[in-house]
């Protein structure tokens, strides 16, 4: 990488990956996301992420709104931290912000600081463990649009989308397969998308892969060079289950570079 772009000097010699971890490298950031959809249905293709269904992008600031689908004392007035774009504009800016969930009772709705158009982490920034799922949701509640599920205190969520001002580049994504439920055993295909809506194109493949429980239960695909993205780009994992009698647990996610434009 171009000399200018290194902070300081590192005493010793890093991998390229590790000085952008170490912000040694000025106006890039590492990215890590990784999610699984624990009840592939049979038959079926669904996003990788909690909700275990297709996931749903919404076409304005519509995420509004956080609540625990059953209230959990312990969870009353702890904070939640949410990753995800703002809309201005037509720009989608980077927002991390944390919301306290309600203090008298962990279901009932509360309203986030700035409305997002897009959300792709959620957080418990609390000594608690979840006992009951954590939803982010529209005004209305008809749509959930992330899910911290009971126990693990994140979202599981193969989804991203670049920031206004960013590019990202995809340097491998993958993925893993264990049968949930049902009758024999589960293949599964995983496709990696891209929808480009700076340019309002529809989503485009960008790779597959299979998957089976009798062989390969886990596959990873590096890029070279690695795949560009531009802003406002969402970058999101499927999987389909082509047994008709077993259900599957997927996990998958991707690793990419962000860098300011």
């Amino acid at each position: 990488m171009p000399e200018s772009n290194i902070k300081g000097s590192p005493s010793i010699d890093l991998s390229e990956g590790l000085m952008i971890s170490a912000g040694f490298v000025n106006d890039m950031s590492g990215v890590n996301k990784f999610g699984e959809n624990p009840t592939l249905a049979t038959s079926s293709t669904e996003t990788i992420w909690d909700g275990s269904n297709t996931y749903t992008f919404p076409s304005t600031a519509d995420i509004t709104h956080i609540r625990q689908a059953t209230d959990q004392a312990a969870m009353r007035g702890a904070t939640v931290e949410v990753q995800g774009l703002r809309l201005s504009g037509s720009s989608w800016f980077l927002s991390v912000q944390d919301v306290v969930l309600d203090a008298a009772n962990t279901t009932t709705p509360v309203a986030l600081t700035t409305p997002l158009i897009r959300v792709f982490r959620m957080k418990v920034k609390a000594n608690v463990v979840t006992t009951q799922d954590v939803e982010l949701r529209n005004v209305g509640g008809g749509t959930t649009y992330a899910i911290i599920t009971a126990g693990n205190n994140q979202t599981l969520m193969a989804i991203y989308t670049v920031p206004t001002n960013y590019t990202a580049y995809v340097s491998a994504y993958y993925a893993s397969l264990n049968k949930d439920s049902g009758g024999g055993d589960p293949d599964v295909i995983i496709k990696m998308w891209n929808q480009d809506n700076e340019n309002t194109y529809a989503p485009q493949l960008k790779h597959v892969l299979g998957l089976d429980t009798d062989a390969t239960s886990y596959f990873k695909h590096g890029f070279s060079p690695y795949l560009k993205l531009e802003e406002r780009t969402d970058v999101y994992l499927t999987a389909t289950n082509l047994s008709g009698s077993a259900t599957a647990d997927v996990s998958g996610g991707f690793d990419l570079v962000l860098m300011v434009n």
